[in-house]
């Protein structure tokens, strides 16, 4: 629940619940600090933290910690930028490396073009091929590790992803096991993938990863999915996506959003532990 002082009148204190989240962002607009002026990705922002205050049915929120949440909301997609941005140089010290990393994707996309030819027999094969376009953050991640997702590699694993949960990853976007985190890479070529990003691609052991299903595997972006810390046989980084035009920090905030209710939710309980 999201209770609100009436501020129409000067120096009113009454107090009520608010609940049309819309109405109650539009009166928060010049509130938080930063202002979001009732329009554009930060009132956006705004929105989404008085929607789930209103919806908590077992917390009450004022409009301090709406606002407290909102700016630590804004805070993260300001940090967000700053590490892209780091991340962005280290991604293109790899590019430059024309002797490890150059080397490398020249092999490995050589290796593809031949596994286009005979994509029936993967699983007689010594490794696979695949590629994946990320965000810098990822790329560094899986550059760094050396692993499917990009996390610190996990224990050899004798597993793959059973065929429902690489069904559900790929058609859901699900990446919760009960054995571990899920990614999903692409079998085929990809031609284009995200403003900003970084095209990768990776080898790894037919044994490791659940592959597609045969009838599927030379029709467009047909999914190879692993355990986000199963180790990579070699990765390296293809080539660079267009440099976006973009607002850096309203990319951010969209990228924040994208898991909305869960970071504005965590961010109204960090509210309340700082009344």
């Amino acid at each position: 629940m999201l209770v609100l002082t009436d501020h129409s009148k000067s120096g009113s204190t009454e107090t009520f619940p608010q609940k049309d989240f819309i109405e109650g962002a539009k009166m928060l607009a010049d509130r938080v600090d930063p202002p979001t002026k009732s329009a554009g990705t930060l009132h956006k922002l705004l929105t989404v933290v008085v929607q789930v205050a209103i919806e908590d049915t077992e917390n009450t929120y004022t409009e301090q910690d709406v606002a407290y949440a909102y700016r630590k909301l804004v805070r993260l997609a300001k940090a967000r930028v700053t590490k892209w941005q780091s991340d962005s140089a280290a991604c293109d010290l790899f590019l430059a490396d024309k002797e490890e990393n150059g080397r490398r994707a020249g092999w490995l996309s050589k290796v593809q073009r031949e596994q286009d030819k005979r994509l029936d027999k993967l699983e007689q094969s010594d490794f696979v091929v695949f590629t994946r376009g990320t965000d810098p953050t990822q790329a560094l991640n899986i550059m760094t590790y050396e692993t499917f997702g990009g996390v610190w590699p996990g224990p050899q694993r004798t597993d793959k992803p059973t065929e429902e949960q690489a069904g559900v990853q790929t058609g859901f976007g699900i990446k919760s096991t009960s054995q571990g985190r899920l990614e999903e890479w692409s079998l085929g070529t990809l031609d284009g993938f995200s403003t900003g990003g970084y095209m990768l691609i990776a080898a790894a052991k037919p044994t490791s990863v659940r592959l597609p299903p045969v009838k599927v595997r030379g029709a467009g972006e047909s999914g190879v999915t692993g355990f986000a810390d199963q180790r990579l046989l070699g990765v390296a980084i293809l080539k660079a996506g267009p440099k976006s035009t973009a607002d850096p920090l309203e990319r951010a905030i969209e990228g924040v959003m994208k898991q909305g209710q869960d970071n504005a939710a965590s961010a109204l309980r960090d509210a309340i532990l700082h009344r």
